[in-house]
């Protein structure tokens, strides 16, 4: 299995060959299988970051049809505002880049997924700075010139739930919010085009 995969098997699935490949590929850090129920992270103090966008709009509506295949129901903090959003109704197409600042290959890749955002206004970029250190996650996303928001899981409970143990992992959500594409560890330009692709194929 390699870095790239698509389908319901993306969350799920052939959970050895992907933890050999992200230990290969990857930052690694403490990743917790995250619980079934509604998880609530406790609020965080906003940190105002230029140019940085607030996320409200983020959720889609609940149609009570949810999927294995979306991300958990998890409140997770607003980077820059206080307001939280349930990470299961990100509204799509989306890219979702699970990222630190004290992983090296998450800052080599940030100012490439920056550039994408503003190249393609029609699909939401949404960041989730995973057990990291606000002030330096602030700065980093000052230097890379990053406008998409972002949101905190200090307790790393999406990671866990995608079963990966490492940084980065960047994740590709149809309409429905259902993960169709993901690639683990530092993502390419060809890759990214990959996962953009694959959003489009939804459509």
């Amino acid at each position: 299995m390699g870095r790239h995969s698509r389908g319901a098997r993306i969350l799920m699935g052939a959970a050895a060959g992907v933890a050999t490949v992200a230990l290969l590929t990857a930052c690694g850090g403490p990743a917790t299988q995250a619980s079934l129920e509604h998880f609530e992270a406790p609020p965080v103090k906003p940190i105002k970051v230029d140019g940085l966008d607030r996320c409200g709009g983020m959720e889609r509506e609940s149609s009570g049809d949810e999927s294995s295949d979306q991300l958990p129901e998890a409140d997770l903090p607003c980077f820059n505002e206080a307001r939280a959003v349930d990470t299961s109704r990100l509204a799509g197409p989306a890219v979702v880049n699970l990222w630190a600042s004290w992983c090296g290959p998450c800052r080599k890749e940030m100012p490439m997924l920056a550039d994408a955002a503003l190249d393609n206004p029609d699909v939401r970029f949404v960041g989730i700075n995973t057990q990291d250190r606000p002030e330096a996650a602030a700065d980093l996303l000052a230097r890379t010139g990053v406008t998409y928001p972002q949101l905190v899981d200090v307790d790393a409970v999406v990671l866990g739930y995608t079963r990966v143990p490492g940084l980065p992992v960047t994740l590709a959500l149809d309409t429905d919010g259902r993960v169709v594409d993901r690639v683990i560890g530092e993502i390419s330009g060809e890759e990214l085009a990959t996962l953009l692709q694959s959003l489009a194929e939804q459509e």
